[in-house]
């Protein structure tokens, strides 16, 4: 039964996809940015502003929230850490807790591998980044999703105030990417 709930959901999720198109505010935005213009905005869009902007959820690395992430002309650069060697155990009756050493290492998320940028409107269609739902956010935002492959992607909320020149900025920087509406 759990199989075709998720399949109906796919069948659905992916019959609501769109190519997305600019605004005439995306694309004035765009028409005077400069690719260092566009690497500020990206910055402070993912990582600088204070919540609920930012990022929220990503796949294939485990970023450190207590470090830097860096956005360049062609990647975001950041310090990421994956599970090392287990350090402890503890058995509770059939469960338990195991506790890992975080082994750390700089994570490069090269916009060359991004196949498309998805836009969620949604964002309750994101049952997997639980922490994208800002349920007690009051403004309307949306949920950016830099997709390489279904094992590695990066996701961020930007607020609608601020998605014009989001969306301009990373036209500028990911040239020919596939935008999709979600």
């Amino acid at each position: 039964m759990k199989n075709i709930n998720i399949f109906l959901f796919l069948i659905l999720f992916s019959g609501c996809s769109s190519s997305y198109s600019p605004s005439e505010k995306m694309l004035a935005y765009k028409k005077n940015m400069s690719a260092e213009q566009a690497v500020e905005i990206l910055q402070k869009a993912i990582w600088e502003n204070n919540e609920p902007e930012g990022i929220c959820g990503t796949r294939g690395f485990w970023h450190d929230d207590a470090s830097n992430m860096k956005v360049q002309i062609d990647k975001i650069s950041m310090l990421s850490h994956k599970r090392g060697k287990q350090l402890k155990k503890v058995e509770k009756g059939f469960s338990g807790v195991v506790v890992f050493e975080k082994q750390y290492y700089k994570y490069n998320f090269e916009f060359n591998n991004i196949n498309s940028i998805n836009i969620y409107d949604d964002p309750l269609v994101l049952p997997y980044f639980p922490v994208c739902n800002q349920s007690d956010l009051n403004d309307k935002y949306f949920i950016i999703d830099l997709y390489s492959d279904e094992s590695t992607s990066l996701k961020f909320i930007v607020l609608e105030k601020n998605f014009d020149q989001t969306m301009a900025a990373l036209s500028t920087l990911l040239v020919d990417k596939a935008i999709i509406l979600k």
